[in-house]
């Protein structure tokens, strides 16, 4: 009961400083982009018969994971500067011992935060990245039966960039949390188009590099296994082909990969736990 009522109060508290409110009008304009420009796509190729047949499921399958490859990159950085001064700031400012001295755990705290954080994440990511697929089912007519799996994978990801920052959060101050949370993260979305490159050239050192990084923050990994949950099957056969897009996945992460980040996940939240109990405030 304690956990749920520092989880609500964490829900107000981002609500009354806007941030959740920002994010969804900035992606309330993404959304309008996106689907402006992918009807212009689409009633470009569908009136154009020099274009092989192939180019649709192509495009179709691109201009999907183009959409959410940019809520999945939107909901990460979201979890992350929401995390990363959850503790951090305040203890700087001296809110939190008011409350520590009270009858409740400090690992109450640190759960109840994190439950927050991660029922206001997880919402934004399924619901915008659902607003996306249909967008494109509208214009395409195409939705993908691994589409609640593809969408919770997204969520996943997001959970871990949270986990992650607010471990960073319980001992660093908010500023060096956000700017190594997301330098990591950087480095993630790069070393795994690295991976991807080398799949298509057949350069193992590229491979090595992506799957290392992968193990020390595995955002990018469970980002390739959603996208090849969500994309067309005939990309999926290209892609197997080495052929494909710039969003399309080569080589997606096997399933051990998947239980991997459940795993990193709690060993970051239990970090942050074990941390804070110990920390002198």
């Amino acid at each position: 009961m304690k956990i749920w009522v520092i989880a609500t109060l964490t829900l107000q508290e981002s609500l009354r400083r806007r941030a959740l409110l920002g994010a969804v009008l900035l992606t309330l304009a993404f959304l309008a982009l996106f689907g402006y420009g992918s009807s212009t796509a689409f009633r470009e190729i569908s009136t154009n018969p020099l274009l092989p047949a192939d180019t649709r499921t192509i495009v179709t399958g691109e201009i999907l994971l183009a959409g959410l490859y940019g809520v999945a990159n939107i909901g990460a950085l979201l979890a992350i500067f929401v995390a990363v001064g959850t503790i951090a700031t305040e203890v700087e400012e001296g809110t939190l011992h008011a409350i520590v001295p009270r009858p409740l755990n400090r690992w109450e705290i640190v759960l109840g935060k994190w439950l927050g954080l991660a029922i206001m994440v997880s919402v934004y990511v399924v619901v915008t990245g659902l607003a996306a697929c249909l967008i494109v089912y509208y214009l395409s007519g195409y939705i993908s039966a691994y589409l609640v799996t593809g969408l919770l994978l997204i969520a996943l990801k997001a959970l871990i960039l949270l986990s992650i920052s607010m471990l960073f959060s319980t001992f660093l101050p908010a500023l060096t949390s956000g700017i190594i949370a997301f330098i990591l993260y950087a480095v993630s979305n790069v070393t795994g188009m690295v991976e991807q490159f080398g799949h298509l050239i057949r350069n193992q050192t590229l491979i090595d590099i992506g799957i290392i990084t992968s193990l020390v923050i595995p955002s990018d990994a469970i980002w390739k296994m959603a996208a090849s949950q969500i994309q067309p099957p005939a990309v999926n056969l290209l892609t197997s082909l080495r052929v494909g897009g710039v969003f399309s996945v080569v080589n997606p992460p096997s399933v051990w990969m998947a239980l991997y980040a459940l795993v990193y996940l709690v060993a970051a939240l239990g970090g942050a736990l074990l941390i804070f109990q110990r920390r002198d405030l």
